[in-house]
């Protein structure tokens, strides 16, 4: 009886690591925590964020609270998601932060070079592939304009420059694919 429980165990374990998304196993080898679906992001953000129909949330990761003790002046990003869509997995990033001027844009090129220089080290290979799949279905970084006034003008210099830096102009909700 005992050698059968033994077995059932190593049973469930082994589907249940089976079942770890891509994105979980890739933040993982990153040094980062990563959680289901979009609880790693914060409360308030959640409801901003979907999913389009037929894909669905494999993991998320805050990027922000990992590195704030390490790097407390930097510009860090704060989102990673995990998206599956038809049997591909993607990451996509997002960053929540008021577009009430013209000069946040400069703050979200801060955000993104960090988060590109985070990418570009080898313990972050595995999310820079699954960034790379993203990439290929649009843009992988998101802005989420989350609070206040949206000063920012579809077509002005700044969305040229947010565009031609590969960050999505922000949106109040984000539908990714």
């Amino acid at each position: 009886m005992n050698s059968m429980r033994g077995r059932s165990r190593t049973k469930a374990t082994v589907s249940k690591t089976s079942s770890t998304s891509m994105f979980m196993a890739a933040a993982s080898a990153a040094g980062l925590s990563p959680a289901e679906g979009k609880q790693a992001i914060q409360h308030q953000y959640r409801s901003g964020i979907q999913a389009a129909d037929g894909s669905r949330f494999c993991g998320s990761v805050d990027l922000d609270a990992a590195f704030a003790q390490a790097e407390p002046h930097a510009s860090r990003w704060d989102y990673g998601l995990g998206i599956q869509r038809n049997g591909v997995e993607l990451a996509f990033w997002v960053e929540p932060h008021p577009a009430s001027s013209t000069s946040e844009v400069a703050r979200m090129i801060a955000k993104l070079d960090w988060l590109k220089a985070k990418l570009s080290q080898p313990a972050f290979s595995r999310l820079n592939e699954l960034t790379r799949n993203a990439m290929q279905l649009g843009l992988a970084f998101r802005w989420l304009a989350a609070s206040g006034e949206m000063r920012l003008v579809p077509g002005s210099r700044q969305a040229r420059l947010l565009a031609e830096r590969g960050i999505a102009f922000p949106t109040r909700h984000l539908r990714l694919p």
